[in-house]
């Protein structure tokens, strides 16, 4: 094998090491233009990225000589209309005699075409040998990304059908409940949502949201619109409830057709819409499954662990419920050592709800997997970062081991609370940056020491925020009282009354840790 048939199977090698890494076409052209431009002979090397739909080409990427305006409309005439095995054709371009061209194509994927300028100097047939072995590459990625967003966009669409019946299970009353299905629907499903029942035999509107108010106002007072839309439709489902139909449900969509949810989940959806309403007489019982629901996002039991005695409580704040971002759970690691997490996602709503899962479960493998708290807080804010999350969230993480020595580690989370058994309540210390708004945490970190038949209370904000009429807050007014007060109370029960002292209208989640007495 020649040298430089060596250093390309190296090269080539790295590719196939990197695919399984990438998240992005970006970092697709990233990886693999840039072994090409090595080649010998080789001037230039572009890539193309194509529309799903015609001719366009959505985006230019190259390395060597620069793709420039002129050169785009050179490289898109150059281009095949179909995929195909490498093309070697002639070109008049300065310092570049001949391009090596291939096209490949994935279903339902925007397809790519690879273009190597090489000079005189090249063996364009090792050239176009490389660029069929690079595209078998560019496939494979392009195959294990579509698969990685469909995952994804399945754990969305899970998370929005979870949180539906959250919402539309808990309303008040059928008015409540005409009012939140397009709110739900906008935009995290669909840019807008017209909501019809039927009332003497013809379909009323009853509720519309669109992201764009005017613009669908303007819709509805052409003539014959309101009868038009309310007519079933491609992306209109049928309110159906216990066997008789009692509305429509119409979504407008103003996005590539890729990003238009499947058929089976508006349906699935229209049917939890149809059911809310049709069940609004029943909203206390429906309730408290929703409370039930709720609890999806955290963990269903506490671990035992030798040493420690474990409690939590989330309290609902809203009344008229939405799935909030409170989230707890506990980890036991090796050595004895317990890392209890606590978090809060920004917001609340769809995006809230599939954020929280994923903060959860992200932050207790990390540390399962032996991490230092503040290592795993730092990759969970590396994944938000790469996944371009407007929503921040603050953490901490309290390892405890089995000294008693606490080691706290804050993201922008409220400061613990340490019970004595006898004595004044004490507060640890918060700080920090939360998560998602810097691309390098600031963690605070600290030190603390729980003796033993002490309790570590840890919270979310929802807790000292809450205000009374005067707007005082209650981590100002009562909770150095309320500490105090519940000193000596059975750990869960101290918990549960801690949660309704505060009496918040935001959630509340809690949990403490306390040290047995006989350490």
């Amino acid at each position: 094998m020649s040298e430089a048939g060596m250093r390309w199977a190296k090269a080539l090698h790295r590719l196939w090491s990197a695919v399984v890494v990438i998240h992005s076409r970006e970092q697709l052209a990233d990886l693999v233009l840039p072994p090409l431009q090595e080649l010998p002979g080789v001037r230039a090397v572009w890539g193309l990225r194509h529309a799903t739909a015609g001719d366009g080409v959505l985006a230019y990427r190259w390395q060597g000589v620069p793709l420039t305006e002129d050169r785009q409309a050179v490289a898109a005439g150059l281009a095949p209309k179909q995929a195909g095995p490498p093309r070697v054709v002639p070109v008049d371009l300065p310092g570049i005699t001949t391009m090596v061209i291939c096209r490949f194509d994935e279903p339902g994927q925007a397809a790519g075409t690879i273009m190597v300028g090489v000079d005189g100097s090249a063996d364009t047939a090792f050239v176009a040998e490389c660029l069929r072995q690079v595209v078998e590459v560019s496939q494979e990625a392009v195959r294990r990304l579509a698969a990685m967003r469909d995952e994804q966009q399945q754990l969305m669409r899970d998370a929005l059908l979870a949180e539906a019946s959250l919402q539309m299970d808990a309303v008040l009353d059928t008015t409540q409940t005409m009012y939140r299905v397009p709110r739900m629907a906008v935009p995290a499903i669909a840019e807008g949502c017209l909501v019809f029942v039927h009332e003497d035999g013809k379909p009323v509107l009853r509720s519309a949201v669109h992201v764009d108010m005017r613009r669908l106002d303007a819709m509805l007072r052409e003539p014959g619109a309101v009868e038009r839309l309310a007519t079933p439709g491609e992306h209109s489902q049928v309110l159906r409830a216990r066997g008789r139909v009692i509305g429509l449900l119409v979504f407008l969509f103003d996005r590539d057709p890729d990003r238009i949810p499947p058929a089976t989940f508006l349906r699935d959806l229209a049917a939890r819409a149809a059911l809310a309403i049709d069940n609004s007489t029943l909203y206390e019982q429906r309730r408290q499954e929703v409370v039930r629901m709720q609890q999806h996002l955290l963990p269903t039991r506490l671990p035992h662990t030798a040493g420690l005695e474990l409690a939590a409580s989330y309290t609902v704040g809203d009344r008229v419920l939405e799935v909030g971002g409170d989230f707890y759970d506990v980890v036991v690691r090796g050595g004895g050592e317990v890392a209890a997490v606590i978090g809060d996602v920004c917001g609340r709503g769809v995006d809230a709800a599939a954020l929280t899962g994923m903060a959860r479960h992200t932050l207790a493998a990390l540390l399962h997997e032996g991490l230092s708290p503040a290592r795993a807080l730092t990759r969970l804010n590396a994944r938000l970062r790469l996944d371009g999350s407007w929503r921040f969230i603050t953490a901490a993480v309290a390892l405890i081991r089995p000294d008693g020595t606490v080691e706290w580690t804050s993201a922008g989370h409220p400061a613990p609370a340490v019970l004595p058994v006898d004595g004044e309540p004490r507060r640890g210390a918060g700080g920090g940056v939360p998560l998602g708004i810097l691309d390098e945490p600031r963690l605070k970190q600290t030190r603390l020491e729980l003796a033993a038949g002490e309790t570590l209370l840890m919270f979310t904000d929802g807790l000292t925020e809450s205000r009374d009429a005067d707007g005082r807050m209650f981590e100002e007014r009562a909770l150095g009282a309320a500490l105090h007060r519940l000193r000596g109370t059975g750990l869960q029960q101290l918990i549960d009354e801690l949660s309704s002292a505060a009496e918040a209208t935001d959630d509340i989640a809690l949990l403490g840790v306390q040290r047995s007495a006989h350490e």
